[in-house]
């Protein structure tokens, strides 16, 4: 059975990165080719009697996760993770090892290998052999590298052999998982690019008093002037189409769509040119049609099914497995696989929390000596939380009469959101939540402001008079002997007290021909940024230092305040209020599952309740955070919706180690390229 590449994915997301295609590389590259007894060493591990050697152990122990913390409760955690990984990956290969390789197949991949990578041929032996050695293989280790991936890539076959999707799995699929088959957001837009700042920043002030945007992009935009400007639109089309964020540069999309709306970007400047965007129509996302997309959603379903086949199937393997710790055990390992809580008749391993907590790419960031008892003591608990609710959940699909598809996390997730799918609101409550919220909707004040700083009075009068005359900036400030300082666009409060004032709280400007506001001759006081020694301790007397005059004249572009109105914000709030309602949808339905199901949380009975078995000593989620960045570890976030992480392993590999990446396996057994 042919495997599309999307498929692999998805299976390998299931079992734990690349576990399937040879998790040992995650590693060391040659540490699987060597994992047994024998001139491996002693084993340190028996899984169903066959052997994992303590050189195995001892490499898969130099990945820095495992070295991030060595001692306590997660040093122990570490252990389990390096322990159980190295059993599951030791569960597929007995699995594969009864499927036949023949030398000629081996040969072939091969042979596809340097082909792909340009090295066929025996002219090429030296680049071939330098390629695989530089992820620590040789010709005779690299051979038997490929003969495993080959026999598990015909375990895989065999495994989703025969696996189907009824019409009533794949419409339940859509209807779970509607949010997958959206439009992305999308806008009507014209863009003026041009060559100077100066030039960008007049042609938005005379956008914002009401030009023609088509007009001034045929004049003068450096792009898209044959087209009025328009965005998306085709050669001899003048009117805008609808387009994503990537019709535009990275940073000109982003001002764009937070707009939400109609509105004119700031001059932004990209690779030394200076972009506006005048936005004429928003367009958020919204759900295709299930007709539309069905081929697509039967695809994704099929592909969930089959990783559902290798979730039990890895799940029932790890079920059945008999793991020992032989004696002698000069490792000192340890294989403590209790139960951490039970769901119904469901048990959490332990081996579940440690894989859902320190697979997180946040905690591994996170963890350190210094945090790692807040990890442990918050977020170790609070992950087995969402296992828990993620177990009930899954046990609660199964009451629904709907048939979902995919491994146990996914068909928990499909099930939350298949109880809050009729969730509604009507527009008096859109109304009343806007007008309740009217802040977040509201756009605040902001200023495009440059100072001019001058001597005397009449050379800032003689600098406005000349700006009022139509005198470009520059000119009028050489002219007069002025100190030009760009400030950029600021927002109330952003200024020196005076300046703020002047700008957002008066009416002190003019306008000029050019667009913008020049502000009238402001004189402003302040004290020395030092006093004089013998002043420093005379109180009232150090009042009566003369205070320095700053004479400043502001030209700016100004932006009022504004209220996006109802219509312009309505998917918005309407989203806000469904989001809100939908998580309480799903937390009634999991409070209820615990009145049906019983729960028990061994962990939080062991400690009585008391997350480090202190009494008295609690902590805020406040203070780890304040850890974190003195850590320069940065902010730490865990997934909601009382669901774990991804069960995979991702991160837990050797960044000094290139590797053999799955997806450059082909389907039919092709050798792909070292990384």
């Amino acid at each position: 059975m042919k495997l599309s590449r999307r498929s692999n994915l998805i299976i390998l997301w299931i079992l734990a990165g690349a576990l399937v295609l040879g998790m040992v590389i995650t590693f060391t590259p040659t540490m699987g080719l060597g994992t047994r007894g024998g001139a491996a060493g002693a084993p340190a591990l028996l899984v169903n009697g066959e052997p994992i050697s303590e050189l195995a152990v001892v490499r898969a122990r130099s990945n820095p996760l495992f070295n991030l913390v060595r001692e306590g409760e997660v040093g122990r955690d570490l252990e389990l993770l390096l322990i159980d990984e190295l059993v599951r990956q030791e569960l597929v290969r007995q699995e594969s090892a009864r499927h036949r390789v023949t030398g000629g197949e081996v040969r072939a991949a091969v042979e596809d290998f340097r082909v792909s990578r340009g090295v066929a041929g025996r002219a090429n032996d030296s680049q071939y052999l330098a390629l695989i050695g530089a992820s620590g293989f040789t010709d005779e280790t690299f051979r038997r590298y490929l003969e495993q991936q080959l026999r598990q890539e015909k375990w895989q076959a065999e495994l989703l052999d025969g696996v189907s999707v009824t019409p009533e799995e794949v419409e339940a699929y859509y209807h779970a998982n509607s949010e997958l088959y959206r439009t992305e957001e999308r806008l009507r837009a014209r863009e003026i690019v041009l060559a100077e700042e100066a030039e960008a920043e007049a042609i938005r002030a005379e956008l914002t008093a009401g030009a023609d945007a088509a007009e001034l992009a045929r004049e003068h935009s450096l792009e898209r002037a044959d087209r009025d400007g328009a965005v998306g639109a085709g050669s001899g089309e003048t009117e805008p189409r609808p387009v994503g964020r990537p019709a535009l540069p990275t940073a000109v999309a982003t001002a764009a769509f937070a707009l939400r709306g109609p509105g004119i970007t700031d001059v932004i400047e990209v690779g030394g040119r200076y972009h506006i965007v005048v936005v004429e129509e928003f367009l958020p996302a919204a759900t295709r049609p299930f007709e539309e997309v069905s081929e697509v959603v039967a695809e994704d379903a099929l592909e969930a099914k089959q990783a559902q086949a290798f979730d039990e199937e890895l799940r029932r393997l790890q079920r059945e497995a008999r793991v020992v710790i032989p004696e002698p055990n000069p490792l000192e390992l340890t294989y403590d696989e209790r139960v951490v809580a039970t769901v119904g008749d469901t048990d959490i391993k332990r081996s579940e929390l440690v894989r859902a907590t320190y697979t997180n790419p946040q905690i591994q960031q996170a963890l350190s000596p210094d945090t790692a008892f807040l990890i442990t003591g918050f977020f170790k608990p609070a992950i087995l939380d969402q296992l828990i609710d993620q177990e009930l959940a899954y046990q609660g699909a199964g009451e629904l009469d709907v048939p979902f598809v995919g491994p146990r996390r996914f068909v928990a997730q499909n099930a939350l959101e298949y109880v809050a799918r009729d969730v509604s609101v009507g527009e008096d409550e859109i109304e009343a939540y806007y007008q309740a919220n009217i802040q977040a909707y509201t756009v605040p004040a902001s200023a495009s402001v440059s100072r001019v700083d001058f001597d005397d009075v009449e050379s800032a009068e003689d600098f406005r008079a000349a700006l009022l005359a139509g005198e470009p900036v520059q000119e009028a400030v050489e002219e007069t002997g002025g100190s030009l300082t760009s400030l950029g666009t600021v927002r109330p409060g952003q200024l020196q007290p005076d300046l703020d004032t002047a700008l957002f709280a008066t009416e002190a400007f003019e306008p000029l021909e050019r667009g913008g506001e020049v502000s009238d001759v402001l004189v402003l006081l302040s004290q020395p940024e030092t006093l004089p020694e013998e002043l420093e301790d005379q109180g009232e007397e150090a009042g009566a230092i003369e205070q320095e005059q700053q004479i400043v004249v502001l030209v700016a572009d100004r932006t009022p305040e504004r209220v996006r109105p109802l219509s312009e914000v309505h998917s918005q709030v309407e989203n806000a209020i469904l989001s809100e309602r939908r998580a309480q949808v799903r937390s009634d339905w999991l409070a209820e599952l615990r009145e049906e199901i019983q729960v028990v949380n061994h962990v939080e009975a062991d400690l009585d309740g008391d997350a480090f078995g202190v009494p008295g000593f609690s902590f805020e989620v406040e203070e780890f955070e304040e850890a974190l960045e003195d850590d320069g570890a940065g902010e730490l976030e865990l997934p909601t919706e009382g669901l774990g992480d991804d069960d995979g392993v991702e991160g837990v590999q050797d960044d000094g180690v290139e590797q053999l990446q799955d997806d450059e396996v082909g389907d039919e057994g092709e050798a792909g390229s070292v990384d």
